[in-house]
């Protein structure tokens, strides 16, 4: 929800404004550094851009949900879920070698992972599926290409740019999350897709358990309020209705599509399977890498750091990704490199202390690397859509006007401005 004339509570060192329903004290975890900040997991083609939302659940101890999680990981039997996984394959595998498993993914180091091992090691008949991102970087490209290349038949959607830049547009102006058109499209895609070719057996990579999403990590099935609905007329795209987008821009059905999921009925009647890998092998992010380095000729990882972290293989397929991360950090407080120094604390492959280091160091860093090419590609033409000027004021995007953008989404109990008035994080991690 955009918020102007709050100046006096950017300067104040007790703010009493607090935006989207967060949490007005901000801790990190003791373990991982994972702030309570953090969205959970939300239906989202309900969210709407005056949404209260629910963060990650953090414990009496200031430890986050994720950290709990990852300690109880170290006393499942692991052995039974792996038996519990092969009793699945046998269930759905085909008897005469036709798919029998769809895999979505976009060829990165897990959907990788998840349908080579579901290939070679259960011989399983994998059919991958992907989304397109906004813009595939030239390196995402060469992975996914990797992927078809290493044996795997993919059926890849594309939506209509024309629609697809106007929702992503819109979802920027009016949420400031431009990834949600293709997290609609991400979470939509596949399902449909799995009931249009009749395979009822679906394997993503990773639970969002993982991450710190509350999630009932002694059943295998993901929650299916993410990806259905009762009523497709209800759902909201870009935060606006779906209603409003059809009378007011003219979209027609089809061209809304990709952002509309599967009807519940429709999903029931299916009899769709769809869990996660994660749920029966453990999981680890850096063994998929090396996995996938080992087992494919051409995986690509970024030839330079991802821009607000010091990884260079998270995130690696979507131009538009290093935008994303930025308006996480703006609304949140947390940008990727907290994202990724929680996840890489939590496997072991750095301390808490070098976590803060990293995540101090790159942070806040603007993403400057694709930014001319992103501003070309949310300027919307004022030809293209005739009554578009009643939901976009300025169809001209440039770095001045995202930047305006940002300040209105900015929360006072997470920024404040400096006595140089330049923006401050209230609580950065120590």
């Amino acid at each position: 929800m955009p918020v102007n004339n709050l100046k006096e509570e950017f300067l104040s060192d007790e703010p009493a404004t607090v935006l989207y329903n967060l949490p007005k004290k901000v801790t990190y975890c003791k373990i991982c550094l994972m702030s309570n900040q953090r969205p959970d997991t939300c239906t989202e083609h309900y969210n709407k851009s005056e949404q209260k939302k629910k963060t990650i659940k953090f414990y009496d101890d200031q430890i986050c949900y994720a950290c709990k999680w990852a300690k109880k990981k170290e006393s499942l039997d692991w052995e039974k879920r792996e038996f519990e996984l092969k009793e699945l394959c046998d269930k759905y595998r085909s008897r005469n070698g036709s798919y029998d498993v769809v895999v979505p993914g976009s060829g990165g180091k897990d959907s990788f992972y998840t349908s080579h091992i579901l290939k070679t090691k259960y011989k399983m008949n994998p059919i991958t599926c992907t989304f397109a991102p906004h813009i595939y970087t030239e390196w995402g490209k060469k992975n996914f290409y990797n992927w078809i290349n290493s044996g795997f038949s993919n059926y890849l959607f594309t939506a209509d740019n024309r629609i697809h830049r106007i929702v992503t547009r819109l979802a920027l102006d009016n949420m400031l999350h431009p990834f949600q058109p293709w997290v609609l499209g991400h979470m939509n895609f596949p399902i449909k897709f799995a009931n249009l070719i009749k395979i009822p057996f679906m394997m993503y990579g990773d639970n969002s358990a993982e991450f710190g999403t509350f999630h009932n990590v002694d059943d295998n099935n993901l929650h299916s309020n993410l990806y259905t609905c009762d009523n497709t007329d209800d759902i909201y795209i870009a935060g606006y209705p779906i209603k409003k987008l059809k009378k007011d821009l003219k979209f027609t059905d089809s061209e809304l599509d990709p952002y509309v999921p599967i009807t519940s009925k429709a999903f029931k009647e299916a009899d769709i399977k769809y869990c996660t890998l994660s749920y029966f092998l453990k999981w680890s992010n850096q063994d998929h890498y090396y996995y996938t380095m080992e087992n494919s000729k051409n995986f690509n990882i970024s030839p330079e750091r991802t821009s607000g972290t010091y990884t260079k293989h998270q995130g690696i397929d979507d131009k538009l990704d290093d935008l994303h991360y930025y308006t996480t950090l703006i609304k949140f407080g947390l940008g990727r490199a907290l994202y990724d120094a929680a996840n890489d604390i939590r496997c072991g492959d750095i301390t808490r202390d070098e976590g803060i280091s990293l995540v101090n160091k790159y942070q806040e860093e603007y993403p400057k690397r694709f930014m001319k090419e992103l501003c070309e590609y949310l300027t919307i033409n004022p030809n293209e859509f005739n009554t578009k000027q009643n939901i976009i004021k300025n169809p001209i995007f440039n770095e001045t006007y995202f930047k305006e953008l940002c300040n209105k989404f900015r929360s006072p109990h997470i920024w404040k401005l400096n006595n140089n008035e330049k923006w401050e994080l209230r609580n950065p991690i120590k």
